[in-house]
Parts: structure tokens; sequence; C-alpha cells
């Protein structure tokens, strides 16, 4: 798959799937409230339970034609009022400040401009310490009986701080994802979806320490697409870019388990094999140029031939040179396969790799 459509849609994630998690979890927690709310036989809060309701379900509405920041609005202002009302109508000990904490926390995931969410959470702090003034020097409106205010405390608090830690641990969830997109981003080439230079110095770094603790041998292929500047000046770039992400179809249907495959840059690329003798480094890379020379490229209805010219070495057990000798020495074989004739593979021996 083409490295450019390898992407998590953060944005969707956070303000569609997470948002909606809050307003459908809202609505669930309203269908158990608003029944018993009306057998406290409060209608005010009954009835402002039921416009929250509806407001929810137009907050789930708007979320869906990504409206993100009006829909996080509605609900948030919505529910801050409620916790006012219920606060003013049941007392403190009914649980329902509990409300500002969990806006204040939801303010910061919503869609709004950074002022905006400060704002935001100003006010909640702000209709806070009044609320909470008002209602430690004022009698509630509706005084509930002992038994209610607990069970309206326990409530309120469990749905509340399950709703913080809900929207926490799923925007971790997509935090790791998104860095973990990132990083697979930061070492994929954009064009061919293989590894690209960065991973390439990486892993051969890993594997030079490997090789140096416990003598694993390897091969180390160059492969280099044959006239590939004829390709572009004939078809154009756009038919080059093509022929790249084919190539790197062919080597990856080709992989094992173990290879690894990167773009080392422009139209040549890297290939290291896991092997234990110089002749199964020679019968991969055999394999994969006859794979490339038999197979058809199409562009735009046209057919297309072409071939590679693969040079290489086999690290063996003995072998006493550095990271960059490696490189450099797959490199002149490769330059010799080229000056040769092209679409041929020539493996260095060990001899010419110590």
């Amino acid at each position: 798959m083409n490295a450019k459509t390898n992407y998590v849609d953060i944005e969707t994630r956070q303000y569609f799937h997470q948002a909606n998690l809050v307003y459908m979890s809202t609505l669930a927690a309203d269908l158990i409230i608003i029944p018993i709310i009306f057998f406290t036989g409060s209608m005010v809060s009954f009835y402002g339970n039921i416009i929250g309701f509806i407001i929810a379900l137009l907050a789930v509405y708007l979320n869906k034609k990504k409206k993100y920041g009006l829909s996080a609005f509605l609900f948030i202002l919505t529910i801050t009022a409620l916790g006012v009302v219920q606060v003013l109508l049941f007392g403190l000990n009914s649980g329902f400040m509990y409300y500002f904490f969990n806006m204040s926390v939801l303010i910061v995931y919503t869609k709004w401009r950074p002022s905006l969410k400060l704002v935001g959470v100003i006010t909640q702090v702000v209709l806070f310490v009044l609320t909470f003034i008002y209602a430690i020097n004022n009698p509630p409106f509706y005084p509930l009986a002992m038994g209610w205010l607990i069970f309206f405390h326990i409530l309120n608090f469990v749905l509340n701080i399950t709703g913080v830690a809900n929207s926490a641990y799923y925007y971790i969830r997509i935090a790791n994802d998104a860095q973990k997109t990132l990083s697979t981003l930061a070492s994929t080439d954009y064009l061919t979806g293989v590894n690209n230079r960065v991973a390439f110095d990486t892993f051969m770094q890993e594997k030079k320490a490997l090789f140096d603790k416990n003598k694993r041998t390897f091969g180390l292929l160059m492969i280099d697409v044959d006239h590939f500047k004829k390709i572009n000046d004939t078809y154009g770039h756009g038919c080059g870019d093509d022929v790249l992400v084919d190539i790197a179809t062919q080597l990856k249907e080709e992989r094992g388990n173990q290879d690894f495959i990167a773009r080392y840059g422009g139209e040549e690329f890297v290939y290291v094999i896991d092997a234990f003798q110089a002749n199964t480094v020679r019968q991969v890379a055999e394999r994969l140029r006859k794979k490339v020379e038999n197979h058809t490229f199409k562009y735009q209805k046209q057919e297309i031939k072409l071939t590679i010219s693969i040079g290489g070495i086999f690290v063996n057990k003995t072998c006493h040179n550095t990271l960059d000798g490696w490189i450099e020495c797959a490199d002149k074989h490769l330059y010799q396969a080229k000056d040769d004739g092209r679409n041929r593979v020539i493996i260095g021996e060990t001899t010419d790799a110590s």
C-alpha cells in the first residue's frame, strides 16, 4: 500500500468518536436519571433533564455533520446549566457540583481555539464558585430526604469520575496511536511505502552491533533500476513514480520474514538478507532480478519492460570491515553490474568485504 494513504485520522477519532462516546454515555445516563428525577417530584429538574436529553441528541447530529465545535458548545452549555439549576434545587450534598469538573476536562478535548478553551475553563470555575457561595449560604429550593441526597451524591460521583476517566483513557489511546503513526511515517518512504534511508541507517547500526556480538552472517544487496532516467524522459515523472512503487511491490513479494527492504535514494533500493552462505545471497538476488525482468509494468495502458542491476556482499564471520565499508563494497559491485551491461547480479566474495 502506498505510504500516502497509510495514516490515522486523528481528528475524526478525537473530535467525532470521542465526543460521540461522551454524548452517547450522557444519553444512556439520562435514561436512568430522568425517571428517578420524576419520582423526586421536582418537575423543574425533570423537564430540565429532558431538555438536556434532546440537546445531547442534537449534539450527536451536529457531530455527524462535523460541526465539532458547535456540538461541544451546546452540550457543555446545557450540562453546565443543568448543574447550576440542580445544585440550587437540591443543594450541595446532591453531588451535582461534580459536573463543573467534568465539563472543565471536556473543554480541553474540544476543537476550540486555545483562547476559547481558557475562557471556557475560567467560566466553569467562576460558575462553580458563585454557585457554591450561593448554595452554602441559602437552603435548596427543593430539599430532598437524606436517602435521596446520598443516592444522588453517589450516582453523580460515579458518573462524573467514570466520564472523566473514560475520556482521558480514550484520549491517551488516540495519542499513543498518533505517536505510533508518526514513528511509522518517519521511517517509511512516502512514495513506495517501504522503509526509508533513516530506517535503513538505524537497521544497519543494529545489524552491525548484532554482528559484532555474535558474528551473525547476512547479505547486503544494492538494487538499481536500469535506464530509469530514460523512463522519466520518455513517459514522464508520473510514470517514474509508478515504476518505483511497482518495483517496491515486486521486492516485497519476494521478501522473507527476516529480510529488510528500504529505498536508499532515487531509483536505488537496499535489500538485507539473513544468510549463512554467499550462495544463498546470490540465489535471492537472482530471484529478484528475474522477477522484475519477467514482470510487465503498465502505465496509462502502455506496457513497459524493465530490468534491475544488483550488487551485493556476503558478510561472513571473519569479516572485519566497517558498516560504511560494507555499503561501499556493495555499491561498488552494483556499479560493476551496470558497467558490465546491466540486468545482472554481482555478489562479492567474503574477501571483498573483509
